[in-house]
């Protein structure tokens, strides 16, 4: 019997689909005008497959009827929940359904309705158009109307209102009021929203100025201190959303850890973490004084708030981070000639000129344009992560900064350059910048980095691993990145690399000691997934390359005979999963190194910045903040089907014995 359609059970699967295939795995290869059948036909079976794993399982009976039954079941599923879904989509949603309907083109597009099958692209010479299925255009227009559009529209407000409050605290009206036209694209007034709205936000009048705040949250006059100093930046509302979502993951681990309810919790997160850009060590001192913390839950509050640290967004400083902050105290004294590097270092002010300075450790900022040209093309292009960053990134040239981290860590370099333009900062990527990243392929190769050989690849996977199976390093390179080495070919590109054969393992080390031997290799067999090398992880050994260089700075003043030792060993402690404080000081007790209590303290402050994103062994090159964030896995029942793939039951195969 056909399963009856579940809106529930769709939306998990379009993220899932999403991050298997690219949305334009589902292009035709033609415009094509008529209705959803019509559509559905001019794809291919693969494309058909796709679509439908948004509706069915993977071993439903579905994926096993022909290629016409298919187009039909999937029809009417498609149809079904398309009419669900424009009940409740987002407005910034209706805006596209709006504008496919009259004919018009849309410069981007939700994945819930290309995954979904609503929606269809295709190339028209370069450009990448948009269609919407004729009878799906004709329901569209009969099931909206504008009150269901304006509702939609009140909900957008009220969750940017409530995103921004996590990321600003006090937020300017004008700062939501500027996102859209005066008279809210004519669905209702200004007084009708607030008139809607107003049992979830209140207006707090200061020095003139109207901001909306939380009714719910307990409000002191102290986050009103230098509110008019405040610079803010506008975002998209995507961006405040996930950060309001990362945030409220926040209060939920902090609140687990010191036993609070959730609103006392937002309390002093507000207070002790968000307000005021502070150490990590002050945050934690502050709440190891007013809740009463063991050492134990000391400890899992101080690796929770490393996880977060870097992307929190000060209240004081208008919502922004500190490199966000570092970005638009660089902001030039005006908008330059031209694009070029030369033009816009002449705009640095005194204060951005020191910074340069000390970013390129050089006297004078003469000849700083050559200096960042050279840069950008040896170490800054490996920010830009894929052609999607890339694009984004070129796109936002001319435009109002958004907090994009890549522009932003581009203008802390000197790749790009803010200037003010009335009250909004507008972003410059020179032509020198621009020239060298559409140049980027050519000195990449077709694949990348890594096309610079075979030898890039091991380092990082033996890297990330410490020890591996030699069958399973000759696997991954073959699903992952089309290598097909014998054994023994391997072998010898291993040993090119100045790594070790152990038997039948490749190694870090020319011996697989005991600690290996009973607790290493066991857990990395359980743990089962792999981390496949990629350009992001070629960004973590770069990573890896600064905390080494970090510790062993700060280790080489205390000691400048064993710096080198030491830190490697710490580190190799951290690789191993077994790194504990105590190590520190034992490690300093056995080499006979004299320390005071600062410098242990500043030695575990050093590290605590790197451990949880660090590549650990025995998660086969996964870091703990990567693992943190996996999905828990679902328990296989004693009676369900083997996940090794036998066809027996879990009972009678690899759960045999458990």
């Amino acid at each position: 019997m056909e399963k009856e359609f579940d809106l529930s059970e769709i939306l998990p699967n379009i993220e899932k689909v999403g991050e298997e295939y690219d949305s334009s795995d589902l292009m035709l290869e033609n415009k094509v005008d008529g209705d959803l059948k019509d559509f559905l036909k001019a794809l291919d079976e693969e494309q058909i497959d796709v679509i439908a794993s948004v509706y069915y399982d993977d071993e439903d009976s579905f994926f096993k009827k022909s290629l016409n039954s298919k187009i039909e079941y999937l029809e009417k599923n498609i149809i079904e929940s398309y009419k669900e879904i424009i009940r409740n989509a987002s407005y910034k949603q209706y805006v596209i359904l709006d504008k496919l309907s009259n004919n018009e083109d849309v410069t981007n597009m939700s994945e819930l309705f290309l995954y979904s099958g609503f929606c269809y692209s295709y190339y028209d010479k370069t450009e990448v158009k948009y269609l919407l299925p004729t009878d799906l255009k004709k329901i569209y227009l009969k099931e909206v109307d504008s009150t269901i559009k304006g509702n939609s529209l009140k909900g957008e407000i009220l969750t940017r209102i409530m995103a921004l409050f996590f990321s600003n605290g006090l937020v300017p009206t004008d700062l939501v009021y500027n996102h859209y036209e005066d008279d809210f694209y004519g669905y209702f007034t200004k007084d009708e929203l607030l008139e809607e709205i107003d049992t979830a936000v209140s207006i707090k009048k200061i020095n003139n100025k109207e901001y909306f705040w939380l009714t719910d949250t307990p409000y002191k006059n102290l986050y009103e201190e230098s509110i008019d100093d405040r610079v803010y930046i506008k975002r998209d509302l995507d961006d405040i959303v996930t950060y309001m979502m990362s945030i409220l993951m926040l209060i939920e681990e902090v609140s687990k850890i010191i036993k609070k309810p959730y609103k006392e919790t937002l309390s002093l997160i507000i207070s002790k973490v968000l307000l005021k850009e502070r150490s990590l060590d002050d945050i934690l001192d502050d709440f190891v004084s007013e809740v009463g913390l063991s050492k134990k839950d000391s400890s899992r509050l101080d690796d929770i708030l490393i996880d977060y640290y870097d992307d929190l967004r000060y209240w004081e400083n208008g919502g922004n981070t500190q490199d966000e902050i570092l970005a638009l105290n660089l902001v030039l004294k005006e908008k330059p000639k031209n694009s070029s590097i030369e033009e816009c270092l002449k705009q640095l002010t005194d204060n951005a000129k020191e910074e340069f300075k000390d970013t390129y450790n050089i006297d004078d900022v003469y000849s700083l344009d050559e200096i960042i040209v050279d840069d950008f093309c040896n170490e800054g292009y490996l920010t830009i992560d894929n052609d999607d960053d890339m694009i984004e990134l070129l796109a936002l040239d001319g435009k109002e900064y958004n907090g994009n981290e890549i522009v932003t860590s581009f203008i802390i370099n000197g790749y790009a350059y803010l200037y003010k333009d009335k009250d909004n900062f507008k972003v410059i990527i020179p032509d020198e910048i621009k020239e060298s990243i559409n140049n980027i392929d050519e000195y990449l190769g077709d694949g990348g980095m890594f096309q610079n050989g075979i030898e890039h690849i091991l380092n990082i996977y033996i890297f990330y691993n410490g020890v591996i199976e030699r069958k399973k390093l000759q696997e991954l390179l073959k699903i992952y990145h089309d290598i097909d080495y014998t054994l023994d070919e391997l072998d010898e590109q291993i040993r090119k690399v100045k790594f070790n054969v152990v038997g039948e393992y490749y190694s870090i080390f020319d011996s697989i000691d005991e600690i290996m031997k009973k607790v290493i290799i066991p857990q990395k067999k359980a743990f089962k997934k792999y981390k496949k090398v990629d350009i992001n992880s070629d960004f973590d050994y770069i990573n890896f390359t600064s905390f080494n260089s970090e510790l062993s700075s700060y280790i080489d003043n205390l000691s400048s005979k064993y710096a080198k030792e030491l830190s490697m060993s710490l580190i190799t402690t951290i690789h191993m999963n077994l790194f504990a404080n105590d190590f520190v000081k034992s490690m300093f007790k056995e080499y006979n190194i004299k320390y005071t209590d600062k410098d242990y303290k500043n030695i575990i402050e050093i590290i605590n910045n790197y451990k949880n994103t660090l590549p650990i062994w025995v998660y086969n090159g996964y870091s703990k903040k990567e693992v943190n964030s996996m999905p828990k896995e679902k328990k296989v029942g004693r009676n369900d089907p083997c996940p090794c793939g036998s066809g027996k039951k879990y009972k009678k195969c690899c759960g045999k014995n458990a």
